[in-house]
């Protein structure tokens, strides 16, 4: 399954040590525009971004090219950034099946348009629920998605209820 992943998830499912686990096990798909924003945070030896240039370097996470017209219209109807929207496009232009975004106008177009639609926290438990991470690894990787994220308390609050559950 190919996976569109945007810089906000990159960026979360890094800082919550996953990222990794999850490129070994998926086909992730980012713009070149995501690529750039993440590697904005190179120079300040951001784990996110020297973490992507790797993973991008071991061809673990490909970069891949959309259509400008298509974005500008995501852009103009939803107010999306360059980036959201080219994460979009890979669905839209048949290019990946399924967007892992935690922007909220980018959830809100991925369900107008029907896309295939999770999130950091899903991918978390995804990855407990495959046995990709143990238990451990999962409620520590959703306690830095509630650090470092703008989610609601009781999106974390279910998930690690889930997981503690299982």
């Amino acid at each position: 399954m190919n996976i569109a992943v945007d810089s906000c998830s990159i960026i979360l499912l890094s800082k919550a040590t996953v990222l990794e686990s999850f490129a070994k096990n998926y086909n992730l798909y980012i713009t070149e525009e995501v690529y750039k924003e993440i590697l904005e945070g190179k120079d300040k030896k951001f784990i996110d971004a020297l973490l992507t240039e790797k993973l991008v370097n071991e061809n673990k996470i490909k970069i891949i090219k959309v259509n400008n017209k298509r974005a500008d219209k995501l852009i103009e109807d939803f107010n999306l950034s360059i980036g959201e929207a080219k994460t979009l496009s890979l669905l839209l232009e048949n290019k990946c099946e399924f967007i892992v975004t935690d922007n909220k106008q980018g959830r809100k177009a991925a369900v107008i348009y029907s896309l295939n639609l999770s999130g950091s926290i899903d991918v978390v438990v995804s990855l407990y629920r495959l046995k990709i991470i143990d238990k451990e690894k999962a409620i520590s990787a959703l306690k830095k998605l509630h650090d470092f994220g703008w989610f609601n308390e009781y999106l974390v609050e279910n998930a690690m209820e889930d997981i503690k559950n299982e």
